[in-house]
């Protein structure tokens, strides 16, 4: 026969040196069915013309509606996913399916995608591997992870489609070492997401055939939890099952030899232990699936659907009649719930039965959120934040319940992160996990980014880093202040606005605890440091909204604090801050105890007899080791902060407080919300608190 692929025209050779998923399918094509001695060639669709070949192929939907219009017949393969994640109403859809309509036959390589486009013209036609090359390293060899994708959607290599972000936390959680390979395109994820850099990763980019299959022998395990494919299976998890590699991956239905979970942490971990459990197996299983999906049977295949018979509907009556089935002794119909709070309330059906079942989710017997699922699929609430969940899952077909499910972590594992870095969000919210335990009786697990001031003082508190893995949690709680892209709060994490009360009242709210305002205790407080009487000072801080902006304000307080026989001592990080034009210089006859280490801080903090400061973390420190605190702050509404052992200096106008009221724009030095900022005395002219009434406050702290 005389076959032409059609080339895909992407920019990428054919056969593709490097990366090439379409290019890499067009050349496996081409090979396989020259070795069947038939007449194969790679032409532009220019070049091809009516009654030139017996058979054409084209794998891009533009170029199959060119051949349409110079009435060529063509079979369509698609390959592209952005038609599934733009919607039926994108153009990228409507041009697919255009090709799929004028075609004689299109193949589809994912089954979800044969309905999504409904056609009768479209056909499930999987994927092929090369099992000539990619073959497997049967020596013994300790288990290490790997992931080979190109990342993102469109051009945005930042997006996780691919689940770097899951395999990775999963890697860290069973303890095994993970690549991950893929084009330069990678890059962008890294960037995007800094945290990846704490993680030992070994990373490669742009490989070639000869070092992929040489990753693929060095490694046992293949992670791929892909949330969007348009090949299922797709080519690196042929490649990797070709190799012997057992995949743990997000692929609709069942493919012997991988072990399919959703896209999560969990899940993917899950699998991997699954897969350790009982790998030879898993291993034999892929190789069988690879050998049954080679190349070169995908080719005979090809022939067979678009050759033998003459009509569409003899083309799927013969492929369905003859595809060989699997006898399968049936089970009694059984269904089982799996029931997890991890930032919000999910429910899982498992089991045979073919029945739809009612979920519903229950907050004070108020329905919050309700979806009617069935067995293989899952629900979830919106909600993230912490509520006594009562679950009820009834048989929409017999009309029983099934299940009546109240949340209890008596004795289960909770896991909390305090996802800010900032020093005062840490000190505020942190006391609550504490509460929250004891409330509870449940074994928390807890990251914050200050673990070290606590754990000696917290035995019964687990303390992990910011984003670890904790095996077989039952609840998840996230404490921060969350916002969308807008700028609109994210009120599914917080039952109410946390901006208009207090900040501690953030964690209390997000753990269903009542506020009550609560100090932690902080370990390792040393001896007092200076033996003379002193307050110490803070004045610096990461936005000049935050300062008090009078021009000879702390110079005033300086000089009225010497002559009442206290030495003054600087205790922020840097002596002089800001940015160009807005420089924050430390008063003079000071004592200078900048850029020293927290543990320095701290005890100085303890010791002295009182702290004054903005609305900063270290006010925030004072507070916890019992230092009486005078504020100085138009920035924030003096609700914000803690209210004991306080004198806050504020007047109340309504341009104070701003903090509370509009969202802070950290990226702008001289973020204001009511007009533009163009030099210091804008600032001087803003600022409302005098000398005056702060050495007063400081009087009658002192007092």
């Amino acid at each position: 026969m005389k076959i032409c692929q059609v080339n895909p025209g992407c920019g990428i050779e054919v056969p593709p040196k490097g990366w090439g998923a379409v290019e890499k399918i067009v050349w496996e094509f081409t090979t396989n069915l020259r070795k069947q001695e038939h007449q194969v060639d790679i032409k532009w669709a220019s070049e091809v013309n009516k009654g030139d070949y017996d058979i054409v192929m084209v794998h891009v939907a533009n170029l199959a509606l060119q051949l349409a219009e110079r009435g060529i017949p063509y079979i369509f393969q698609h390959h592209d996913h952005h038609a599934y994640h733009y919607g039926k109403d994108s153009f990228v859809f409507k041009q697919n399916l255009e090709a799929i309509e004028k075609s004689e036959l299109s193949l589809i390589p994912a089954k979800y995608l044969v309905d999504y486009f409904g056609s009768k013209k479209a056909v499930y036609f999987s994927h092929g591997i090369d099992i000539e090359f990619f073959t497997p390293n049967l020596e013994e060899k300790s288990h290490k992870l790997l992931m080979i994708a190109n990342n993102g959607l469109g051009g945005n290599g930042g997006y996780d489609r691919k689940g770097f972000t899951q395999g990775i936390q999963a890697a860290k959680g069973v303890g095994l070492p993970i690549t991950i390979a893929g084009p330069e395109n990678n890059k962008k994820f890294i960037e995007e997401n800094p945290w990846v850099k704490s993680h030992n990763i070994n990373w490669i980019f742009n490989p070639n055939q000869e070092e992929l299959l040489k990753l693929y022998q060095e490694h046992t395990i293949f992670l791929h939890p892909s949330e969007l494919e348009a090949g299922h299976p797709n080519l690196t998890l042929l490649e990797a099952m070709a190799c012997g590699l057992p995949v743990v991956g997000c692929m609709e239905g069942d493919l012997e030899g991988m072990v399919r979970v959703e896209k999560s942490t969990k899940a993917v971990y899950d699998g991997i232990k699954k897969v350790l459990d009982n790998y030879k197996e898993y291993s034999h299983n892929a190789l069988h699936t690879a050998t049954n999906l080679s190349w070169a049977n995908r080719s005979k295949e090809l022939l067979y659907l678009v050759n033998k018979p003459t009509t569409m509907k003899d083309i799927l009556i013969k492929e369905y009649s003859t595809t060989s089935k699997r006898i399968i002794t049936p089970k009694p119909p059984q269904v089982e719930a799996i029931i997890d709070f991890i930032e919000g309330a999910k429910c899982e059906l498992k089991g045979n039965t073919p029945h739809e079942y009612k979920v519903q989710f229950l907050d004070n017997n108020n329905v919050i959120w309700e979806d009617t699922i069935k067995c293989g699929m899952w629900t979830k609430t919106g909600r993230k934040y912490f509520t006594p969940w009562n679950i009820k899952i009834t048989n929409t077909n017999t009309g029983g319940e099934v299940l009546d499910y109240q949340f209890s972590c008596e004795n289960k594992k909770v896991y909390i992160q305090l996802d800010s870095k900032s020093i005062g969000d840490t000190i505020a919210w942190f006391p609550y996990v504490e509460e929250f335990r004891k409330k509870h009786n449940c074994e928390v697990y807890c990251s914050t980014f200050h673990n070290d001031w606590f754990k000696a003082e917290y035995p019964e508190i687990n303390f992990v880093a910011p984003g670890s893995y904790i095996e077989d949690v039952y609840a998840q709680y996230n404490i921060g202040w969350y916002y969308f892209d807008n700028g609109d709060k994210d009120m599914s994490k917080h039952p109410q606005d946390f901006l208009s009360q207090p900040l501690q009242k953030t964690a209390s709210d997000i753990l269903g605890l009542e506020h009550k305002e609560t100090r932690p205790i902080l370990s390792s407080i040393l001896k007092r440091p200076i033996k003379e009487k002193y307050v110490t000072l803070a004045i610096q801080s990461t936005a000049q909204s935050k300062y008090w902006n009078h021009p000879t304000g702390w110079k005033q307080v300086v000089d009225f604090l010497k002559t009442q026989g206290y030495k003054v001592v600087l205790i922020d990080k840097y002596k002089s801050f800001g940015v160009k034009g807005f420089m924050n210089v430390a008063p003079k006859g000071v004592l200078d105890y900048t850029n020293k280490p927290l543990n320095e801080i701290i005890p100085l903090i303890q010791h002295a007899h009182l702290h004054i400061g903005i609305s900063s973390g270290l006010s925030w420190i004072a507070w916890a080791v019992n230092t009486p605190v005078v504020m100085v702050s138009s920035f924030t509404k003096p609700y914000c902060e803690f209210q004991s052992g306080i004198t806050r200096i504020y007047n109340d106008t309504p341009t104070s407080g701003y903090f509370n009221t509009h969202k802070l724009d950290p990226s702008n030095w001289n973020w204001y919300p009511f007009k533009e900022i163009k030099s210091m005395e804008d600032w001087y002219e803003i600022e409302n608190i005098t000398p005056e009434q702060v050495i007063e406050g400081i009087k009658q702290q002192l007092s």
